[in-house]
């Protein structure tokens, strides 16, 4: 017999009062885990499990995305530098 679970969906932890220093320990901690998101903001931080449907979202996007930047002919190096 065979017994699929589904996934769950997204989880989402935010812990406050986190220096910058503790949060790149966190994310050194969490390099090999994928689909999990790291976000700092001012001494808090986000960790975010995603579930499979984000992900397939997220590649959708960016595909379309890429297409679009080479129909238009935009320099994406370009883009980055101006962050």
């Amino acid at each position: 017999m065979t017994l699929t679970l589904d996934k769950p969906e997204d989880q989402r932890l935010v812990h406050s009062e986190i220096s910058w220093q503790k949060f790149k320990l966190i994310q050194q901690g969490f390099s090999n885990s994928p689909g999990i998101r790291l976000f700092y903001f001012k001494g808090e931080v986000e960790i975010l499990s995603v579930s499979q449907k984000y992900e397939v979202f997220s590649r959708m996007i960016a595909s379309l995305l890429i297409d679009y930047f080479v129909e238009k002919d935009i320099d994406t190096n370009a883009l980055a530098a101006h962050r």
